[in-house]
């Protein structure tokens, strides 16, 4: 209810006002009476009422003085007057103190009921106002957080350009910067984002997110360092002030933070740091940390990246690039072939070096990077479906190769997934091999020790297995360690040995039934062989017998 002071020195008066105002309906309750000025001030202090009706001429204060002494301490109080003459300067007066009603003498109780009813609407309309404006002062000072950062998200992005108003804003915000002061922007993103948010739900990756950048700004707030907003997910905008714009106190911040983030949840982050700059142009710095991050891509995670540690890619010698890409072109190939052969070895060693191409720090973009590395694994597995058709455990390790390369966010991340896609390949390959080659090479073994007394030619082996040349003499010198030719040469002298041994024939005659068109070049074979002549070696037989 509205609490009510009544003053007159009239006491009939105050006394009908109390007993005859239906106050209860009106929503309206006396809390005291006074006689003279002085005491209704007094208990205009005590109650703070919402309204004082008051006579106008009383003892110690008048009316309108009583109304003065509570508008300079601030008491909104509405104030009624009651007088007793009709006088100008007393309706003056009463404007002057924002009366909220003026009531002529003798007093009509209608008119008392109406003034006090109209006092009572504006009483409540200005608390609807009151409550309107505390809860929009609420909210604003609930929404602080956002606007603030709003405010840095414009900074960054267009940066300012009236220092009056970055001013304005700045101690607005409360923010720890000097107009007169450089800034260094800072961009920070959290190692693998994709695989720890993947599973998660949307409020719990907001949790993250929060939980991060609380521990970002706690970080910033011990060193009074800066501060921390977001600008979108997994992007950490950090602002040094002018203190820690150098590498070695920005380092001692982020040492910090990759502490607490272990402890929290084993994160890393990496960081782009920009250039040093007024901070009326935190948007070219900001843009600077952009686009060091990205080179994370070569670095690898938990990465610190200055943008002056970058080389300005137009400073790159473009012969260079055509040589590596024909080179990369070249390694390409050779890898293609050894994983048909089934050459783990020489895979994993060609492969190193085709990586090391790749992963010179800013002579390739990420996007001609990982397009590189998916183009080999998807020859490779042309190559096996072409020759095999599908192969159920090869194309899974395809696909999950596929969608590890598109995820991974660093060069070292894609290389594992590369290397076990073509050395699957190449042991599958391997295993086949060895049961085909193994059969290969015995089919050939028997072919020459059945015609060992022919001149034997490659295409007639080769036509005796169904093979070309070049892949028999590949597979025979991979399984025996040595070549077809030698092979060869090694029966027929072996064949020679035993008739040398065993029998009297001329040498001429063996020569012959070896398949030699002469016997010199007979000759010259054996003694090449085995170091000494047919005749030398006859001779030492039948000695030692």
């Amino acid at each position: 209810m509205l609490t009510v002071v009544l003053a007159d020195d009239d006491y009939i008066v105050t006394e009908i006002l109390n007993d005859s105002i239906p106050w209860h309906d009106l929503g309206m309750q006396v809390v005291g009476i006074a006689d003279h000025g002085r005491k209704a001030l007094e208990l205009c202090l005590e109650h703070q009422p919402d309204i004082l009706v008051t006579d106008i001429q009383m003892p110690f204060y008048n009316g309108l003085e009583v109304a003065m002494q509570l508008m300079e301490q601030e008491i909104q109080t509405k104030i009624i007057l009651i007088s007793g003459v009709q006088d100008f300067n007393y309706a003056r007066i009463a404007l002057n103190v924002k009366a909220a009603g003026y009531i002529l003498k003798p007093i009509q109780l209608k008119e008392v009921i109406s003034v006090l009813k109209k006092a009572r609407d504006t009483i409540e309309m200005e608390f609807g106002r009151e409550q309107v404006i505390q809860r929009l002062t609420a909210q604003l000072s609930a929404n602080m957080s956002l606007m603030r950062d709003k405010f840095l998200n414009n900074l960054v992005l267009d940066g300012m350009h009236s220092s009056d108003e970055l001013q304005e804003r700045l101690a607005y915000f409360n923010l720890p910067f000097k107009m007169t002061e450089d800034i260094t922007v800072a961009v920070a993103k959290i190692d693998e984002y994709e695989q720890r948010v993947k599973s998660k739900g949307v409020e719990r990756v907001q949790f993250f997110n929060f939980s991060i950048k609380n521990i970002i700004e706690q970080t910033l707030n011990n060193f009074h360092a800066g501060t921390c907003f977001t600008t979108k997910d997994n992007e950490f905008v950090i602002i040094f002030s002018a203190e820690y714009c150098y590498e070695d106190k920005m380092n001692e911040i982020f040492e910090g933070m990759e502490q607490l983030l272990i402890d929290f949840e084993g994160i890393s982050l990496s960081i782009g740091v920009g250039n040093c700059v007024n901070i009326r142009t935190a948007n070219l710095s900001y843009h600077c940390a952009c686009n060091a991050v990205t080179y994370k891509f070569y670095t690898g995670n938990n990465s610190i990246i200055h943008i002056n540690d970058i080389i300005d890619s137009n400073t790159i010698d473009k012969i260079s690039d055509m040589n590596s890409n024909a080179r990369l072109n070249e390694l390409q190939k050779l890898l293609l072939g050894e994983i048909k052969m089934g050459e783990s070895q020489k895979v994993i060693k060609i492969f190193e070096e085709f990586y090391a191409l790749l992963s010179k720090a800013n002579q390739f973009s990420q996007e001609y990077i990982r397009g590189r590395f998916l183009e080999l694994i998807i020859d490779a597995y042309r190559e096996i479906c072409e020759t095999e058709g599908e192969v159920e455990e090869v194309n899974a390790c395809y696909m999950v190769s596929l969608q590890s390369i598109m995820r991974c966010e660093s060069i070292s991340e894609i290389k594992p997934h590369v290397s076990h896609m073509l050395l699957f390949i190449a042991d599958y390959y391997s295993v086949k091999y060895n049961k085909k080659h193994n059969t290969i090479v015995d089919r050939i073994k028997r072919y020459v020790n059945q015609y060992y007394k022919e001149n034997i030619a490659l295409a007639e082996i080769a036509s005796e297995v169904f093979m070309s040349p070049t892949y028999i003499c590949a597979v025979f010198k991979r399984e025996t360690g040595q070549t077809i030719n030698e092979y060869i040469i090694e029966t027929k002298m072996n064949y020679a040995k035993k008739m040398l041994e065993n029998t009297k024939m001329k040498i001429m005659d063996i020569s012959e039934d070896l398949g030699y068109e002469n016997s010199q070049y007979f000759s010259y074979s054996f003694k090449k062989y085995l170091g000494e002549t047919p005749q030398q070696y006859r001779s030492k037989v039948l000695l030692k017998s």
